[in-house]
């Protein structure tokens, strides 16, 4: 089935696309960042082994049957984005994030703890959403902080909004690594 969004959206407007995943290999995955490396260690405190996970930009996901889509935070609506950066038969729209020369690229397989989820077949797709009782519901924010892709080898990767380290930036973080405290307060919306 070819994918014909390309507008970047929250999660839950995009659950066609998003069960659509299932079934997918997910092949190749891109961190973008926009400050030097030197900058995030020094200003940012990031260890580089923490480049992938926390750095400063946008991802892309690559899928075997060339279906790539992208992801960010959205600090003003406590909530990740998703667009579609390239359709399967390759059309696109008329600016690509993988064609941004500013952007500083971080690949998932110069990373262990990463490239574990390349060549993974998608099992299921969960939006999560932040229910507690803070800002963000009092100002009916979207507060979707994660979209979780299990596999079928079991493991899991969130693209999410801080919720491995309770910050208002994009970064990946897997299932067991949400931040203690987030407990209690996100609510798993299956989708696929």
């Amino acid at each position: 089935m070819a994918s014909s969004i390309y507008d970047v959206d929250i999660p839950s407007n995009l659950t066609g696309l998003l069960a659509s995943l299932v079934g997918r290999k997910l092949i190749n995955i891109i961190r973008f960042n926009y400050v030097p490396e030197q900058e995030l260690i020094d200003n940012y405190y990031i260890d580089p082994k923490d480049f992938f996970c926390c750095s400063l930009g946008p991802f892309l996901f690559y899928f075997e049957d060339g279906l790539v889509i992208g992801g960010i935070s959205d600090p003003s609506q406590n909530t990740v984005h998703m667009w579609v950066e390239k359709k399967e038969n390759g059309e696109h729209s008329d600016w690509l994030q993988e064609e941004d020369e500013e952007a500083i690229p971080f690949y998932a397989k110069d990373f262990d703890e990463w490239s574990i989820y390349l060549n993974q077949v998608v099992k299921s797709v969960t939006i999560i959403k932040e229910a507690s009782e803070t800002y963000s519901k009092i100002l009916d924010l979207p507060s979707e902080r994660g979209v979780l892709l299990e596999f079928e080898n079991g493991s899991g990767l969130i693209m999410s909004h801080g919720l491995n380290n309770n910050t208002d930036g994009p970064t990946l973080a897997k299932p067991d690594g949400i931040d203690p405290n987030f407990e209690g307060n996100l609510i798993y919306i299956p989708v696929a």
